[in-house]
């Protein structure tokens, strides 16, 4: 158990970084139902940064290159060329015209190169054991999958040498696609980036040269398209460039496209169905389906990530290096899946975290349990706060005080959008604050603190349920989320840094004016004109949460500065 950790199975958290013999192994399929994330179909890819689509169109690249070799051995099989690309290789253009001219550029570029993993025998080798990786699933959605568990069959050796004899790259007379790919690259293409505008003819030329006699179709897979300039998805005067584009290759016989977005974004525009299905991939943490459904997905994440080298002969499982309960509720997992907030990369982060916390404190029990993750989680906060200055902390710490009188989590503050904006504008892995609804005309926008800043600054996040009592075990379990916004005033923050008010609840009121009873069972008198401006509005009922200042006179005990918690 100890190499196992010292492995550090979840240190790779960026879908680039995985080679594309094992993207396979690890990825966790997103889609319940009959579809499949490899379908031959137009996909808009939705989820924010690290929820995984890069993960999604690799494992759709590794997907069809895997069935390239059986479809070339085979000349009555349709070949499809899959071609990934990354429109951040883009981001410094800026001309919505040149952006479009690169883009098919990069297309042909990259089908002219498709030859070059034949060619490689390291890569023949990495593509067969891509094949080892395969389930039972994945076999059933290729079309190719008599061949491929033919093929997969073969040993390393035995598989790059009979690939090579019969596509003829060990001398002999190649395969047609190799022989075309290398002529196109060589010529063909330098002629194609010399025209002034290129464009979708080109790419169906280049097409059908390389697959002279033989069927075949194209899988476009593009990456990062909110990182090209906002001009190339707007265009005031007609059709933007980006909206041309997906119609040419929404209406070409010979194409599929799947395109990963960043959802409300500029980039996200294609809301018709005819641009293809989307695809959300990022799960609810707040609600029971939600959470039970997410944590399926990530148990099967984690019993591949601590197997990357096979499917079949599970080494480890999750229960190896996890306390779980049976319930599903109440230990370890719960929290992390809490803590990620539904996002893929900041999950990885956090059971990398969680690991090296266990190793550290309990290196003779090697077992993640609830009070580690608890650690891992109160140091992931402290390295984020570590961000801002002392300021930008005393600003924070005003916020939360108030929320903590409150008894939330969750917050407004109307007119400090601009202030909050750097809390808010890093990234899923290191905001501090999040955006949980944004505004729209006088409805002002939710704020809510990270879950792992909520955990180091002992924010509630969970009631007991069927009551308004903070559920320290932070578990649905027996528990639910904390649904209460706090509003926050400049009155509110000079309130809650008064020293000794107390808190207590209405024991009974009568127009203008009522009691207190505290928690240590004494009674305060009030009156409307006790209660803070910022309140005033609220209704004062009998069993409303209150704080206040307490004061004695004589016999006489009154309430002043009085807020209304709920």
């Amino acid at each position: 158990m100890e190499e196992l950790f010292k492995s550090r199975p979840f240190k790779t958290r960026n879908a680039d970084e995985f080679n594309l013999s094992s993207i396979l192994n690890l990825y966790v399929n997103p889609i319940i139902g009959l579809n499949t994330p490899f379908d031959y179909e137009n996909t808009i890819v939705k989820g924010r940064m690290g929820s995984g689509k890069t993960m999604y169109l690799r494992a759709n690249y590794a997907f069809y290159l895997y069935g390239i070799v059986p479809s070339l051995l085979d000349p009555e099989s349709e070949v499809i060329l899959p071609v990934f690309i990354r429109l951040s290789d883009f981001q410094h253009l800026q001309e919505p015209s040149e952006i479009y001219r690169a883009i098919i550029i990069k297309i042909i570029e990259e089908l002219t190169s498709i030859y070059l993993h034949l060619e490689d025998q390291k890569r023949l080798a990495e593509i067969h054991q891509g094949f080892q990786y395969l389930t039972d699933d994945m076999y059933s959605a290729h079309r190719l999958s008599a061949s491929m568990k033919q093929l997969a069959k073969l040993g390393s050796e035995e598989y790059v040498e009979r690939v090579s004899n019969e596509l003829g790259i060990k001398g002999g007379v190649k395969s047609k696609f190799i022989e075309l790919s290398s002529e196109w690259k060589g010529t063909e293409f330098t002629e194609i980036k010399k025209k002034p505008n290129p464009g979708i003819k080109d790419i169906e030329e280049c097409y059908k040269n390389l697959l002279e006699g033989q069927t075949g179709k194209i899988i476009l897979l593009i990456d990062e398209a909110g990182s090209l300039d906002r001009k190339f998805f707007q265009n005031d005067e007609g059709s933007a460039f980006f909206e041309i584009l997906m119609n040419q290759f929404r209406t070409s016989s010979f194409m599929r496209t799947k395109i990963a977005v960043y959802p409300n974004s500029y980039s996200d525009m294609l809301t018709e169905t005819r641009y293809g299905d989307a695809v959300r991939l990022e799960e609810t943490i707040h609600t029971e389906r939600g959470y039970l459904r997410y944590r399926r997905k990530i148990e099967t994440l984690i019993n591949n990530y601590l197997n990357p080298e096979s499917h079949d002969d599970v080494e480890y499982k999750a229960t190896d290096i996890f306390s779980l309960n049976d319930s599903q509720y109440g230990d370890c997992l719960e929290q992390l899946l809490y803590a990620s907030q539904g996002n893929m990369r900041r999950l990885i982060q956090l059971l990398d975290s969680s690991l090296n916390v266990t190793f550290r404190e309990s290196p003779d029990n090697l077992m993640v349990t609830k009070e580690f993750v608890f650690e891992a989680l109160k140091e992931h906060g402290e390295d984020i706060e570590s961000l801002f200055n002392a300021q930008e902390k005393e600003f924070l710490e005003n916020i939360i005080s108030v929320c903590k009188t409150r008894g939330a989590y969750k917050f407004k503050f109307p007119n400090m959008s601009p202030v909050l904006y750097k809390y808010t504008s890093k990234s899923r892995e290191y905001n501090l604050i999040n955006i949980e609804e944004l505004g729209t005309g006088r409805r002002g926008t939710v704020y809510s603190f990270d879950y792992a800043y909520c955990i180091l600054r002992d924010l509630p996040t969970h009631y007991i349920k069927g009551t308004e009592k903070q559920n320290k075990e932070r578990s649905l379990e027996n528990g639910t989320w904390i649904s209460r916004v706090a509003q926050i005033s400049e009155e509110l923050i000079e309130q809650a840094a008064l020293p000794g008010k107390i808190e207590g609840e209405i024991s009974f009121v009568h127009e203008d004016a009522g009691f207190i009873q505290c928690d240590a069972g004494n009674r305060y008198f009030f009156t409307d004109l006790s209660v803070i401006d910022s309140d005033k509005h609220k209704t004062k009922v009998i069993g409303k949460r209150v704080r206040f200042y307490p004061a004695t006179f004589n016999d006489s005990r009154t309430a002043s500065s009085v807020e209304i918690l709920t």
